[in-house]
């Protein structure tokens, strides 16, 4: 390591300790931030030099994000919880249709929303997110929008969808709730679960053992939210 990013660190390490952050995240950021050091070596430069900002600025730049981090999984959960809540209407999947509004959300929303949660973490502490920021806003404009439009029953019409389009949301359901509990992003799972109840109705053609499942479902995604809001609370 260069004696300039050496430096860096333990101005990190005491900037962060002094604004009493907890062992575990400040080793995080420091892990970040080393492993961030390769681009650098690979120009052989330091890594001040390589990002042309002083160090003052890359600390600022963690602090910012450190918030934007600890909230990004906590409001994408609690915004498609919503929407798929609010917006899924479970009552159309036997019929092999959808409202309009149902469509725009499995088919904008939730995708944009996936990939500006994955920009954020994919930059992490150390490049700014300014304009995941604004995206993340845009989209709850948009969120909140859908939701007034669905309550005056502003729909955009009813569209025929099969039942494997219901059973491709289920299968996607199951995907995104493998990947929660695989990963420890239990926020899909929520996700996942919910997205399974809405479309059993697809999947399983008797309505008193797809209602049994339905149940079964609502158990584990109860489970799931309780654990979730336990250990989000109990974060440092």
């Amino acid at each position: 390591m260069r004696a300039n990013d050496k430096v860096l660190v333990e101005n990190i390490n005491d900037y962060f300790t002094h604004k009493g952050l907890s062992p575990n995240l400040i080793d995080d950021i420091k892990l970040k931030i080393k492993r961030d050091f390769n681009k650098s070596e690979a120009v052989d430069k330091d890594y001040i030099d390589y990002r042309g900002k002083s160090p003052a600025e890359i600390i600022l730049v963690i602090q910012r994000n450190l918030f934007t981090l600890q909230l990004n999984p906590v409001i994408f959960f609690i915004l498609n919880f919503i929407l798929i809540s609010f917006l899924y209407d479970k009552q159309y999947v036997p019929f092999q249709a959808a409202s309009g509004i149902t469509l725009f959300y499995c088919l904008v929303v939730l995708p944009l929303s996936i990939i500006i949660y994955g920009s954020i973490v994919r930059k992490n502490y150390l490049y700014s997110n300014k304009v995941e920021r604004y995206i993340g806003l845009l989209i709850g404009v948009v969120a909140i929008a859908l939701v007034f439009l669905h309550a005056f029953h502003f729909d955009f019409n009813i569209y025929v969808v099969t039942r494997y389009g219901h059973q491709f949301i289920f299968y996607v359901g199951i995907l995104f709730s493998i990947f929660g509990v695989y990963y420890r992003r239990l926020e899909f799972t929520g996700i996942g679960l919910l997205l399974c109840q809405k479309t059993i109705d697809a999947m399983i053609q008797n309505a008193l053992f797809a209602q049994f499942g339905s149940i079964i479902i609502w158990f584990l995604l109860l489970i799931v939210i309780i654990y979730y809001t336990i250990r989000v609370s109990s974060r440092k």
